[in-house]
């Protein structure tokens, strides 16, 4: 068996032992390293000089993997094509790396990752569900993430010769954690349906909080810093970030209140300036990280779990937590606007509730 094979393999079977550990059905994660297998028998023809034939190419550029890749690229408007496919394939770059994806399996082979299923799951209400097809693939983007999460879920996990043990453990629970959100977008979509269609696209973009939850559930308490398996760079960054997490809420309160109040023509545009908030943990990572641990450390994690199945709830409990804070602290915590969760359909009423706990 290919050694990428068996390293996912191994993180499969890791994954679902802690699930059984846990007495549940609750994770369910089918692996098809098709794509992977495929790149390395090419690379490792190309690197001996080797004859690549038709078959080799046809294997490679008909497995699940890549074409769904190619669907998730072209969902994004990218030039994604079987001929720039094969020039990275054919690169030195691979060629010359092989030993160093060797040494990164046999790196992420001794991974205890039945430990990192368990963190996304403390992180999810007792519904939510983490079934999904894991794809290891070799391509140009050195990202991992989540594609059709609600329809057909599907985890891209990049093989990275630069990404050590811990990291991309970190890297599978987020990712995880995202899957198991998602199990319960349904049901949140069907509460939602009646508001206007601002009120909606409000509502819609409040789930993108999903992203600093995720940080949470990877790092596994909020004592544990979501970054502390990442280079030291990533770690200034995220120190850097934090200092100004208000004035990111802000910014994410101010864009509510902007479709709130019909300023947008077209809510397309909307969208547009909404996913300016990713970037490389941009506004939804930094701000929902520290909505989630305000909610956790001031009125416990059952409380904040719970949150996660409306994020519109999400939303409330930190405002009465920040508000909680405030008060007892004397702290100046940003909140939300009243205003914003009035139009989603929340009353925030009484905004210390739980305070104690």
């Amino acid at each position: 068996m290919p050694r990428i094979a068996i390293v996912v393999a191994a993180f499969l079977c890791a994954c679902l032992t802690s699930a059984y550990a846990a007495g549940t059905d609750r994770i369910d994660l089918k692996l098809d390293t098709s794509e992977a297998e495929a790149a390395l028998t090419i690379i490792d023809k190309n690197a001996a000089h080797q004859q690549i034939t038709d078959d080799d190419w046809k294997r490679l550029f008909t497995s699940e993997p890549y074409t769904r890749l190619k669907k998730r690229e072209a969902s994004f408007r990218r030039d994604f094509t079987d001929d720039q496919f094969k020039k990275f394939v054919l690169s030195d770059s691979l060629a010359s790396a092989r030993s160093d994806f060797h040494k990164t399996l046999a790196e992420w082979k001794k991974a205890n990752l039945t430990a990192v299923a368990a963190h996304p799951l403390a992180y999810l209400p007792a519904e939510a569900k983490i079934r999904a097809k894991v794809y290891p693939v070799i391509k140009p983007r050195t990202n991992s993430f989540v594609f059709e999460a609600t329809t057909d879920p599907a985890i891209f996990l990049y093989l990275d010769p630069a990404i050590p043990q811990p990291q991309f453990e970190n890297t599978v629970a987020h990712e995880l954690h995202h899957i198991g959100l998602s199990s319960l977008s349904a049901a949140y979509e069907e509460k939602i349906k009646i508001l206007s269609p601002e009120a909606h696209k409000v509502a819609h973009w409040m789930g993108a909080f999903g992203e600093g939850m995720a940080m949470l559930a990877a790092a596994g308490s909020p004592d544990v810093s979501p970054v502390a398996d990442f280079p030291q760079s990533d770690q200034s960054c995220w120190q850097q970030d934090t200092k100004i997490a208000d004035t990111e809420l802000d910014q994410i309160n101010q864009f509510f209140l902007d479709i709130v109040h019909g300023d947008y023509k077209n809510l397309e545009a909307a969208d547009h300036e909404a996913y300016t908030f990713f970037g490389y943990r941009g506004p939804w990572y930094v701000v929902g990280y520290k909505m989630a641990t305000t909610i956790e450390r001031q009125f416990g994690r059952a409380t904040l779990v719970e949150t996660l199945k409306d994020p519109r709830a999400f939303m409330l409990k930190y405002n009465q937590a920040a508000s909680a804070i405030n008060t007892r602290d004397g702290d100046k915590l940003a909140m939300f606007s009243p205003e914003i969760l009035e139009a989603v359909g929340v009353k925030p009423e009484n905004p210390s509730a739980g305070k104690g706990e």
